[in-house]
């Protein structure tokens, strides 16, 4: 039988950026017979609303940017772009997760981690507007992956809904926030910032009791 990992973040979440870094990590560590999920949180799906509560107009973002550049100067290889939050300003992040959620649909989950990948790169270490229709398309085309199928699970809504459920399903598991990692029937549930080490090895606990 196959462990499903349930791996829950928002794209513009600096945190769900590190989750993906442990990801990567974990991925190799694991057996064959591990599935991964990813799901979508709506913690910045109304950025401007969640930039005023840091403060006004401008001041809001600047203060975002300098927590995030804090944070982030903590993890090598993590490096944010300068212009991030202070020049670049994405509107939500239900943009770029139906575009994940679009490939995963079309191409399989291995295509959609690969491009959840992408599309963090290009936020915060180019500081690209993923929100935005036109650059989350670029990235896709990057990638050969803005073909007619994925296009259409775009415009017909079909992707849109999955993000709708993805939202509904954080409800119902009471996921803490993003970067958070539920397996084995929510036996095991981690969250933030994780050892590498451990969640490996969890996760290979499991996949040896369903073996």
């Amino acid at each position: 039988m196959t462990v499903t990992i349930n791996f829950y973040s928002d794209l513009l979440c600096f945190w769900g950026w590190v989750g993906q870094q442990h990801n990567d990590q974990v991925m190799p560590l694991c057996d064959d017979n591990v599935e991964w999920k990813h799901h979508c949180l709506d913690l910045y799906g109304n950025v401007p609303e969640r930039m005023r509560g840091l403060g006004d107009g401008d001041k809001g973002y600047m203060k975002y940017a300098e927590i995030t550049e804090r944070l982030m100067a903590r993890f090598d290889g993590l490096d944010v772009h300068p212009d991030l939050w202070r020049k670049v300003r994405p509107t939500s992040s239900l943009m770029p997760h139906q575009a994940v959620k679009a490939v995963a649909y079309v191409a399989g989950e291995k295509e959609a981690h690969d491009v959840e990948r992408a599309l963090r790169e290009a936020f915060f270490c180019d500081a690209r507007d993923i929100s935005h229709f036109g650059v989350m398309k670029d990235v896709l085309s990057d990638l050969h992956l803005a073909v007619p199928d994925v296009m259409e699970c775009l415009q017909s809504g079909h992707a849109l809904a999955t993000v709708y459920g993805d939202i509904k399903r954080a409800e119902t598991d009471k996921v803490p926030g993003s970067p958070t990692w539920i397996f084995d029937e929510g036996r095991y549930r981690f969250f933030g910032q994780v050892d590498v080490e451990s969640l490996a090895f969890a996760i290979n606990k499991a996949a040896a009791k369903q073996a």
